[in-house]
């Protein structure tokens, strides 16, 4: 746990916990003070911890496991009754009950997924890697990089039951992996980690159906090095797109046209090495976790939505995942 100060720009830490083995993904409940953590390991698990800004606590509530091996990614429904996540290695779906005090209860639903990709070392079986609630619906986004497909399921709210509405196609070889959404134009923005590409595509709330519109690369044209993709996400007014890579180190920059489409703008440094996941704070600031170098990197977004360093970093070991928590 760490507070920022927006006004001096710098750090403070204000506690944590440990005890979970490679906790990957992170995720906060609407309502309560809980956070949700996957450890993205063989056994694969799920933890709840509650925290206390003001006393800098967090405290373990309890854990649950997940069926399947290396959870990598989780969500809370807009009740906050529902655990959602996926298995990367394990190529499953899964939703666990979350009891009124944020402790997670019994799994409700599990969905394995079929299939493979073109690249026999990265697709050789389904590799769920994220899932997303579509905002305003019961619908969840699921980007799976080993079949190279998106996967709409619409939750139950009452049961905690999954169902599939439908999957739509990438490009093969993509690989898929986290998603955004317009905050006002029924567009999806998935990042695609194999290709290094941002793709976007039009969902249908009524259907569960994804059209494309665009797919364009993340990468400058002079780049020959190797790269993937990692995470994606809008500002606060939907101006711009912001997408991480990791090999050329940067975060891709894109103006948002008015029908949603994308025009590059060029690519950020990110301050570190393999920027795996970043976060993004209203129209204002970007802080990018580079796993690699063990930092976290402050940026503020100026008049244009360029990430411009602030000369203010944490140094802790391998980040990989950023929630923005109120105070």
């Amino acid at each position: 746990m760490f507070e920022w100060d927006a006004e001096t720009e710098s750090w403070t830490k204000a506690g944590g916990a440990g005890g979970l083995a490679n906790p990957s993904f992170l995720a906060l409940h609407p309502k309560l003070n809980v956070l949700f953590a996957a450890s993205e390991t063989a056994e694969g698990a799920v933890a709840a911890y509650r925290y206390d800004w003001r006393e800098r606590t967090m405290t373990e509530i309890n854990r649950q496991p997940t069926k399947g091996a290396d959870p990598c990614h989780i969500g809370v429904d807009r009740t906050g009754r529902w655990l959602l996540g996926v298995n990367y290695s394990g190529g499953s779906v899964f939703a666990f009950s979350i009891g009124a005090d944020g402790e997670i209860g019994e799994m409700s639903d599990f969905h394995a997924h079929e299939g493979s990709g073109v690249r026999a070392d990265r697709q050789e079986a389904p590799h769920p890697h994220s899932i997303f609630a579509v905002p305003g619906t019961d619908d969840w986004l699921v980007s799976d990089l080993g079949t190279d497909k998106l996967y709409v399921y619409r939750l139950d709210a009452q049961t905690g039951k999954l169902t599939l509405r439908g999957a739509a196609e990438v490009a093969p070889g993509a690989g898929p992996r986290h998603a955004a959404f317009h905050p006002e134009l029924p567009l999806v923005y998935s990042v695609e980690e194999l290709s290094s590409a941002v793709s976007v595509w039009r969902y249908r709330a009524d259907d569960g159906s994804l059209s494309l519109l665009q797919t364009t690369t993340t990468l400058p044209a002079d780049f020959a090095g190797d790269n993937t993709c990692a995470d994606i996400h809008l500002n606060a007014s939907g101006t711009r797109v912001y997408a991480s890579n990791r090999g050329h180190d940067s975060i891709a920059v894109f103006r948002v046209a008015a029908d949603g489409t994308l025009e590059a703008q060029g690519q950020v440094p990110c301050g570190g090495r393999m920027p795996r996941n970043f976060a993004v704070v209203g129209n204002d600031w970007l802080f990018a976790a580079n796993q690699e170098s063990g930092s976290i990197v402050a940026f503020r977004l100026n008049e244009q939505g360029i990430p411009v360093p602030v000369g203010s970093q944490i140094e802790i070991a391998k980040p990989v995942c950023l929630k923005i928590a109120n105070l």
